[in-house]
């Protein structure tokens, strides 16, 4: 929704033949129509890939699974819980 005016309007120019970035990142993903989407998904691939990294490095979020209790799925295993945590 909020992709398709920001390649058409803000990164299309940007890698028109005459725009601000067609000497620099231009010579990357090229100059002309349609190099603006290219540039877009670039930058929310470095994102992306920004974003896990961060995630990775937040012990928190990372062992997660040994900070939360594992879920008991079997019915008897819950009521034999149950029978051990009451005393009956």
């Amino acid at each position: 929704m909020l992709l398709v005016p920001l390649a058409d309007k803000v990164f299309e120019p940007l890698l028109a033949a005459d725009g601000p970035l067609a000497g620099s990142i231009g010579k990357l993903v090229g100059i002309g129509p349609g190099r603006g989407i290219g540039l877009l998904f670039v930058v929310m691939g470095a994102l992306h890939i920004f974003i896990t990294v961060a995630g990775y490095l937040y012990p928190r979020l990372r062992l997660v699974e040994d900070e939360l209790a594992d879920v008991i799925t079997n019915e008897a295993t819950c009521a034999e819980e149950l029978a051990i945590a009451t005393g009956k």
